[in-house]
């Protein structure tokens, strides 16, 4: 697993007690790709929509274009479909994909996602950004699915994971997607306690104190 971007380590008391974590629940809706309509394509293997057509998803107004899984040879990296950022055209403009999710301010959380190159050519590349992360992904492998995961930091209440071609631009060809997840990262209920059973001894110990 590729890692995208890591923050650095918190300071003071809080990250002493609660430095253990553990992931929620996927934060995206439909992160595989799988709610969609039917694909009604001749070869029964490929189709594209529209946004409002593609639960959870939405562009810069171009189709999204979803795979289904052994179309061309393609496998799906999880489930029965994957997309392909690279869609059919309507805007003329680089492709996006997107989501906005709700987030707390502040709040660490961890994204992660599978991509593929579709021609191997070493042409492909899209960036990813959320938060305060920012990176092209380039990877030239038709072959294999390749996992990135990493981590970004809040700012908003709410927050857009955004995928945007780079190479190629505009061409409908190129950088498949599967399998994105953000999960919010959260201390353990065992460190919640015992920072609650800190904080509590230190108020103890002020009343005593006084």
């Amino acid at each position: 697993m590729t890692k995208l971007r890591s923050i650095g380590t918190a300071v003071g008391l809080t990250a002493l007690l609660a430095a253990p974590i553990m992931a929620s629940g996927n934060l995206l809706t439909n992160g595989g790709f799988e709610s969609t309509p039917a694909l009604t394509n001749s070869a029964g293997g490929w189709g594209f929509f529209s946004p409002d057509q593609v639960d959870g998803w939405d562009t810069d107004g171009n189709n999204i274009e979803i795979w289904s899984s052994g179309f061309g040879g393609v496998n799906a990296d999880e489930g029965e479909q994957f997309a392909e950022l690279n869609a059919h055209p309507k805007t003329g403009s680089a492709f996006t994909l997107f989501q906005d999710i709700v987030t707390n301010i502040g709040q660490s959380y961890e994204l992660s996602f599978a991509y593929r190159a579709r021609s191997g050519s070493g042409t492909e590349s899209f960036n990813v950004a959320a938060g305060d992360l920012s990176l092209d992904i380039a990877n030239t492998s038709a072959n294999d699915w390749t996992t990135y995961s990493g981590i970004f930091t809040a700012s908003s209440e709410t927050t857009r994971l955004l995928f945007t071609s780079v190479s190629p631009e505009t061409n409908t060809f190129g950088n498949f997607l599967d399998d994105v997840s953000v999960i919010a990262k959260v201390p353990e209920p065992g460190s919640l306690a015992l920072l609650g059973l800190g904080l509590a001894g230190l108020g103890l110990s002020r009343r005593r104190k006084s």
